[in-house]
Parts: C-alpha cells; sequence; structure tokens
C-alpha cells in the first residue's frame, strides 16, 4: 500500500496529537522552565511538528474546501493569543523571531486553501500567487522557517487523490523534508516521527478516543501559561 492510499482512523490521529501534545510539553519544560537544559528532553520534543503536520495535513485533505479558513482563523488566533506569553518565556521582545508554532500551522493552512482553489475560479491564478507570494515572505517569520509549512502542504497533496507520478514526487520530497528538519534541528530524532505515525496508525486504529476538538487550540496558551506560572514561582 502506498502512503497516499491510507486511511487514518480519527483515533489514530488524536493518539498522534496527544502524543505530540506530549513532546511538545516536555521540550517547552526543558527550554523555558528546567535549569538545567536536557539534550533528552530536547530530542523528545523534535518528534512533535511532524505529527502536527500529518494531522492537519491530512486533516485538510479529506474536508471541504470551504471549511479551510475556520481552521486557518483558529491557528491565527490562537497564536495572537499565546504570542505574548511565548516571548515573555523565550526571553523578551528581542525573541519574537520565530513566530510560535501556531503561526506556521496557520500559513500552511491558508497556503493549502489558496492553491485547492478549483481550476475555474476567476481568482484561482490570483489565489495562486498569493500562495506563493505567502510562502517566500511569511515562511521566514514562522517557527521551522519554510520547511514547517512545506510540509504540510506536502501531506495534504499526497492524500489528496493525485497520481501515482505525482505520489513517488511527493514521498521522495517528504523524505527530504525529514532529512531537512534533521539538519535544522541538529538532530536525527525528527525520524523517530515516523515509526511512531505507523504504531499509531495500526494499534490505535479501532481504540475509542475522544476527538477533543477545541483541546490543542486551547492548550497551546494554556500550557504556556502553566509553564510561566511555575517558572515564576519556582525560580
Amino acid at each position: 500500500m502506498t502512503i497516499d492510499a491510507l486511511r487514518i482512523s480519527n483515533n489514530s490521529l488524536t493518539a498522534m496529537k496527544l502524543i505530540g501534545i506530549s513532546a511538545m510539553l516536555i521540550d517547552h519544560s526543558n527550554a523555558f522552565v528546567n535549569p538545567d537544559y536536557n539534550r533528552t528532553f530536547f530530542e523528545a520534543g523534535r518528534i512533535a511538528f511532524p505529527l502536527f503536520a500529518l494531522v492537519l495535513g491530512y486533516n485538510l485533505a479529506r474536508i471541504p474546501s470551504d471549511k479551510t479558513p475556520k481552521i486557518m482563523f483558529r491557528l491565527l488566533m490562537f497564536g495572537i493569543l499565546a504570542t505574548p506569553i511565548y516571548i515573555i518565556l523565550s526571553g523578551g521582545l528581542q525573541h519574537w523571531w520565530p513566530l510560535n508554532i501556531l503561526f506556521t500551522l496557520s500559513l500552511a493552512t491558508t497556503i493549502v486553501y489558496l492553491l485547492s482553489l478549483p481550476t475555474y475560479n476567476r481568482w484561482a491564478v490570483t489565489a495562486r500567487m498569493t500562495a506563493i507570494l505567502l510562502f517566500a515572505v511569511i515562511g521566514g517569520l514562522v517557527d521551522y522557517l519554510w520547511l514547517g509549512p512545506a510540509l504540510v502542504i506536502v501531506v495534504w497533496r499526497l492524500f489528496s487523490g493525485i497520481s501515482a507520478a505525482e505520489s513517488t514526487i511527493l514521498q521522495l520530497l517528504l523524505l527530504g523534508l525529514f532529512g531537512l528538519l534533521c539538519v535544522m534541528n541538529d538532530s536525527l530524532a525528527t525520524l523517530l516521527a515516523l515509526p511512531i505515525i505507523y504504531l499509531a496508525i495500526v494499534a490505535c486504529q479501532n481504540i475509542r478516543l475522544p476527538r477533543m476538538k477545541w483541546f490543542f487550540y486551547w492548550f497551546y496558551p494554556g500550557h504556556l501559561i502553566m509553564l510561566f506560572l511555575i517558572k515564576t514561582t519556582l525560580y
């Protein structure tokens, strides 16, 4: 079975989100609170974004495009909400860049929406040019830079009912993006997301888990506030 032929259950997607959230919490606790920086915790955090990218990209491929703007604006609004505390934890205004991960996911969602407009739409060409411009300019401002949104976009396209030839090209591109993430992170731990994805698909297919539609949105700013309170209380 090729990657694009996979059918991932909601239970498996939820499991990936929960694992990603746990990895992110470990990483942020280590970066923002732990006075003795731990490399192992850093490595654990490298699996979070690939999991988020796969879940978002897969979901964008299976929902009607007219629902995409809702996801885009939710990610943007919660990214803005989390920004002040994220900057404080990062060390002040001089550390505003890169923008937090919700901006990365929101940018990717925006680009997917623009690219998904049907070719017969009179705004299709303008939308595609705007998508390229957003990727080129805003991609340099968000977490994981251009690699972040690119990973989501490739996953979305891969599960969008494409030809075998395009699927092969995108699968090779996907492997290349994982390799570049390893270089960016100076860590091979990103590759651990691949067996985790496989295990989540196989082992959690029939396990009933709650969808928790809004959990991730609220968890992101919420866990940053919690870490700030812990840091100010203990240190």
